[in-house]
């Protein structure tokens, strides 16, 4: 029917078909709008719950302590013996970071990286076509000698093959993992313990000749040989250096191909390296560079013995180092792609040890963490005792940790925050203190709730008998027992509350997870009778 002419009506009969037609018409128009709205709602109730967070996570403020960052002392600025390695080269080191400049990095990351098969499909290409270049093109055309294959050997085989004189810092410890109390109960099995318990091995310091260390790894290059740490199982741990393009690994024959070189190492007589590929992650320096740093300047025998690190290390990071190493020591930061060549090289074994990431899911038996609990007692105990100018503050005893960062974030935190609020919890965020403010924060602590994140790694700080509760995504690839395995040896008492990921599924064990508030009443009301 024409809407735009008005037909001669005749009888009444007719006048009540041409206003049924006109409602049908009517109708017709009106369901594409509704639909259009209805999607439009759809699309915009992501955005409208996230604000909804926002603003509600904004009208709970984070705890802060009554002194300031200004108002303790930060040991960071005690020491005027930083000495830094100059970066000398013209470009990054980084192949990734060089890729994502180029017109084709761009274009991915700003218009494709969206999209899940596009981001699979890079990701396969990185991991299985680079190795191919590598092998076939880069080494026949350019530094064959310097990107040959070397040896790959672990630090114990090597200090035996060449009788290298060792010092031992700590005794093994065999270390107890039974099943951790997960809620709801009928999530145990994602932590059923592949082992009753497991053998840390002795933590000791091999002196080394002549080696070589590189800013950005843990190995180090000696005589053509590259020596990594014990607990490195590369059939299984696919490193940071692979990832940013720096090594090359070949786990079945045990050798690696050296890609970053500097042409101009630096010579010095005598120091100790702690560089490591992970050392910004405050969680790994926390877990697996700082507890080898404490038990290194403990001894009196390596108290004139200069540090190395990785340059460019966040302010909280460079305080926890100066507060064990002492504001006499020379430290000497590192840059990615510079080297030392060191006459005596003091070699720390591992204390502790996390993959970066799986290399294969083919294989079975990936490491969820191991760690030395004797070194990490002795860190709690040294540290915890250096907080007097923090020590008249009034610190909270039940906290929340809030998770700020762009993954693993549990979309009804805001939910969780109000209820816990109700029950005594105050919100932290420990990003925002100083490093000594955050070990004061933990040691005081008596019940401890929080999202997976590097900022858990402070609870190696609380005192014997704290209880943390971890809330973790369910996923078959998640590393659940990775805090466990850490603080249940210091005798913390560790329970778990699982969620499904319920927003960013494509990003696996990083993907936002939803939390129900009923399973961690339950576990608040049952865990005084867990003790």
């Amino acid at each position: 029917m024409d809407k735009n002419t008005t037909p001669p009506v005749r009888t009444q009969e007719e006048a009540l078909n041409i206003i049924r037609e006109l409602r049908e018409d009517a109708a017709r128009e009106e369901q594409p709008v509704e639909k259009i709205t209805a999607f439009l709602q759809q699309q915009s109730e992501p955005l409208r719950q996230e604000n909804m967070q926002a603003e509600a996570s904004a009208s709970t403020p984070a705890w802060l302590p009554s002194q300031g960052r200004d108002g303790v002392k930060e040991y960071i600025l005690s020491s005027s013996r930083i000495r830094t390695i100059k970066d000398l080269q013209t470009k990054s080191h980084d192949v990734v970071a060089r890729l994502r400049n180029t017109w084709l990095g761009r274009l991915y990351r700003s218009y494709l990286k969206q999209y899940v098969v596009v981001r699979w499909l890079a990701q396969w290409i990185w991991r299985n076509g680079y190795p191919i270049y590598v092998n076939y093109l880069v080494t026949r055309l350019s530094n064959r000698k310097a990107r040959r294959w070397r040896p790959l050997t672990k630090l114990s085989d090597f200090t035996k093959e060449r009788e290298i004189s060792t010092y031992k810092l700590v005794d093994a410890a065999l270390v107890n993992t039974p099943e951790p109390k997960v809620f709801p109960a009928s999530d145990q099995n994602y932590l059923v313990s592949p082992h009753d318990g497991y053998k840390f091995p002795e933590i000791f310091v091999a002196t080394i000749n002549n080696a070589i260390t590189y800013g950005g790894t843990n190995l180090i290059l000696v005589d053509g040989v590259v020596v990594c740490h014990d607990l490195y199982d590369f059939e299984r741990d696919y490193t940071s250096e692979e990832l940013h393009g720096r090594t090359l690994v070949d786990p079945k024959n045990s050798r690696i191909r050296w890609l970053s070189h500097d042409e101009a190492p630096e010579p010095i007589s005598v120091a100790a390296t702690f560089v490591d590929a992970c050392a910004a992650n405050y969680a790994h320096w926390m877990t697996e560079v700082l507890p080898r740093v404490v038990l290194f300047c403990a001894e009196e025998r390596f108290k004139r013995v200069p540090i190395i690190v990785n340059d460019g290390l966040h302010r909280n990071i460079m305080e926890s180092l100066f507060l064990l190493a002492g504001s006499d020591r020379e430290i000497i930061t590192l840059p990615i792609g510079r080297a030392l060549v060191v006459d005596e090289l003091y070699f720390t074994s591992t204390a502790g040890y996390v993959p970066f990431e799986r290399r294969t899911n083919k294989l079975s038996g990936h490491s969820h963490g191991v760690f030395s609990p004797l070194a990490f007692n002795m860190l709690r105990n040294q540290l915890n005792g250096l907080g007097q100018n923090t020590e008249h503050q009034a610190w909270p005893e039940k906290i929340l940790l809030r998770r700020n960062s762009g993954t693993r974030k549990v979309t009804n935190a805001a939910e969780l925050e109000k209820l816990l609020v109700a029950r005594g919890y105050v919100i932290a965020e420990p990003e925002k203190l100083t490093f000594l403010q955050q070990i004061q924060l933990f040691k005081n602590a008596k019940e401890i709730v929080a999202p997976t994140g590097a900022a858990l790694s402070n609870a190696i700080f609380c005192m014997p008998g704290t209880q943390v509760t971890v809330l973790m995504a369910k996923h078959e690839d998640m590393i659940y027992k990775y805090w466990f395995n850490m603080l249940a040896p210091l005798q913390i008492r560790i329970f778990y509350v699982l969620g499904n990921i319920v927003k960013n599924k494509d990003l696996g064990i990083h993907g936002d997870f939803f939390v129900n508030a009923s399973d961690l009443i339950d576990l608040l009301e049952a865990s005084g009778q867990l003790k």
